[in-house]
């Protein structure tokens, strides 16, 4: 069994023994405290940053911060990034995650996720001229990814011999990297490359090689099956209205994918 399994075998272990005891105690504090705690990776624009204000700004800051008010809630945001957003979760150190974390197969033996509230396509970008066609193509490239993620999998993968990996500790890095020219090309969500090329206008890339698309959703512990139902109706009712995809827009400059909107609003 390889670390990764086994650590996601110790997480099951641990959610199956104490799910009713994490269910009641999260339960509980909200609810006395008043207070709902979510996890938010600030490096990662347009889904999360902090803006020239040092102020929270993105879609997930938007999402969490209606959620808290619709539900009578104070939020408090509690700075995590791809490799330690789960944990933090499991730890009890937090009681939601908005932190554009994709649905995966892998994660749902560790955490529950709500229904989908945003999602992504995700590729290998770089330079608008260059000769990319496919997977093979990428050896003997240097490609920036954010430790952790989706893409870092993805990338893994498919990443021919003589490809070079450059890892980061997270999107917000891996983002740099390559508008400071340390790398031509980046393994991320497609959405990111208008912020780099925000970021440098003279630099222009676009999707070389697609990697997948994914569902986001908001990650919770296993067992919390009352604060599921009530963050998958807020979901429901905030995605049939039309907010979430409002929310989208304006963080992104492009509208949500439909298959998004489908998963969370189709029985």
């Amino acid at each position: 069994m390889s670390p990764r399994n086994i650590l996601a075998a110790c997480f099951a272990l641990l959610t199956f023994c104490l799910g009713p005891l994490v269910q009641a105690q999260t339960l509980d504090r909200i609810t006395k405290s008043g207070t709902i705690r979510i996890a938010f990776d600030p490096n990662v624009p347009p889904w999360s940053y902090k803006d020239s204000n040092l102020r929270y700004a993105g879609y997930e800051l938007m999402v969490a911060e209606k959620f808290a008010k619709d539900l009578g809630f104070k939020l408090e945001i509690v700075e995590t990034n791809g490799a330690n957003r789960i944990p933090l979760l499991m730890t009890n150190k937090v009681d939601l995650v908005f932190a554009a974390m994709t649905i995966t197969d892998e994660r749902k033996k560790v955490i529950d996720f709500s229904l989908p509230y945003a999602g992504t396509e995700t590729a290998v970008s770089g330079p608008v001229d260059a000769k990319v066609a496919g997977p093979a193509d990428l050896a003997g490239k240097r490609i920036a990814v954010a430790r952790g993620t989706v893409m870092d999998g993805q990338l893994s993968a498919i990443a021919p011999a003589g490809t070079e990996v450059v890892r980061f500790e997270d999107e917000s890095t891996a983002m740099t990297a390559i508008v400071s020219r340390q790398v031509d090309y980046i393994a991320q969500s497609t959405s990111l490359n208008r912020t780099i090329m925000t970021k440098d206008p003279g630099l222009k890339i676009e999707p070389k090689v697609v990697l997948g698309t994914g569902l986001h959703g908001i990650g919770m512990r296993k067992g919390d099956e009352q604060i599921k139902v009530r963050v998958d109706a807020w979901i429901r009712a905030n995605m049939q209205d039309g907010t979430l995809q409002k929310f989208f827009e304006q963080a992104h400059g492009m509208s949500m994918p439909k298959r998004v909107v489908d998963a969370a609003t189709v029985p």
